[in-house]
């Protein structure tokens, strides 16, 4: 494979030196006299590196890098600065952007080509990488989606049909058990579709921003006693026991309710699905202390291996699918857990195989003052 790689440098015979230097050891080269000149070479090319000096005409190497790194084309192109300046504010300003590496001139053939090579052979490396995380994630999403979908899909056309069929000669019980079992499948379809949308959300950082435009101090006694209420008929269905333990004088946290809400009670259907039937018990316990509120949410379930603990956050994760068919998709614990960190704060794991786990969540404690506002 032979590697591209844009020189940006106004000074014509350094350009013209580090162009024949580079050639010479077998790499392609593209040349640019400035920062704006290189911009319109990226527009027909896509190089594996970029040289670039700092001080040049029309536009130099800082804006220029900024400009390139704003691209999503081009943001992830590796970045060497080039420069005469040595000053510790120099380098300085270059790490804090964000570049690469950074030579100062007056630089040797093998500094030239050792900082060159590092950079290539690190991009080759997070390439590999990326491409082995999404082959792994390609896999998972074919061993869960095509499940999830077909299984709903198997309800809705099965009893559609059923209902084309025979209708008027049906009785009110049969035909009542057909429409809720498509609402079922409906339903089931609509939540993975809502959770795609969200992991999107959540990707893009709209998730965060709601988080800070819309923040208020949050009663989450309120909330936990709103999930057991709604979360009621889903255990009961599972002859699984909830129990509520919430300190009276819990403080509120600093967030968005229904965010907040939607993580918790992922994490709570995640314990009751979980459960063992006949006789499950299901503990959600809120406290505080040093400044932090904990929820705990509990169940005497069937446990994870140690091994299995730090895998549950992955998206499309699934703990032994063959045998544990309720646990849906594997987006549920990745969302909660997204949806918790935007908040600052973070979920603690522990659990034993055959006796139960327990999710803690542990968010700031929120901090009343003169300034603060009750939203």
């Amino acid at each position: 494979m032979t590697y591209r790689i844009l020189v940006v440098e106004d000074d014509t015979h350094m350009r013209e030196g580090i162009q024949d230097i580079l050639e010479t050891n077998g790499y392609e080269v593209w040349a640019a006299n400035d920062g704006s000149e290189g911009l319109k070479v990226l527009d027909t090319l896509v190089p594996d590196l970029i040289l670039s000096d700092i001080a040049m005409p029309t536009m130099d190497g800082y804006d220029f890098y900024q400009a390139v790194r704003r691209n999503p084309q081009w943001a992830l192109i590796p970045f060497i600065f080039l420069t005469a300046r040595g000053e510790r504010s120099d380098i300085r300003l270059g790490k804090k952007l964000g570049v690469d590496d950074y030579l100062t001139k007056p630089f040797d053939t093998e500094d030239l080509l050792t900082a060159v090579e590092a950079r290539l052979k690190r991009m080759a490396e997070v390439r590999a990488a990326t491409e082995a995380e999404k082959e792994e994630l390609r896999k998972a999403i074919l061993d869960a989606l095509p499940h999830e979908l077909r299984t709903p899909l198997t309800y809705i056309q099965g009893y559609t049909n059923l209902l084309l069929q025979d209708t008027a000669f049906m009785q009110p019980e049969i035909l009542q058990e057909a429409l809720e079992a498509i609402r079922s499948g409906g339903d089931r379809i609509g939540k993975l579709v809502e959770d795609f949308v969200f992991l999107i959300t959540l990707d893009t950082g709209e998730v965060s921003a709601t988080i800070q435009a819309a923040s208020e101090a949050v009663d989450l006694k309120f909330i936990l006693r709103t999930l057991v209420s709604d979360y009621r008929q889903a255990a009961d269905s599972r002859q699984v026991t909830l129990h509520l333990d919430l300190d009276p004088s819990l403080p509120h946290v600093k967030g968005y309710p229904m965010y907040l809400s939607n993580a918790l009670g992922r994490i709570l259907d995640n314990a009751i699905k979980f459960s063992k039937k006949e006789g499950g018990e299901v503990t959600i316990k809120a406290w505080s202390e040093g400044g932090e509120v904990y929820v705990a949410i509990q169940d005497k379930g069937i446990g994870l291996p140690a091994a299995e603990i730090p895998k549950i956050f992955e998206r499309f994760y699934q703990v032994d699918r063959a045998h544990m068919e309720q646990q849906g998709v594997g987006l549920g614990l990745p969302i909660a857990l997204g949806i918790i960190e935007a908040h600052e704060g973070r979920i603690v794991v522990e659990s034993t195989v055959d006796v139960g786990s327990t999710f803690t969540v542990i968010l700031p404690a929120y901090r009343f003052d003169a300034d603060s506002t009750v939203g």
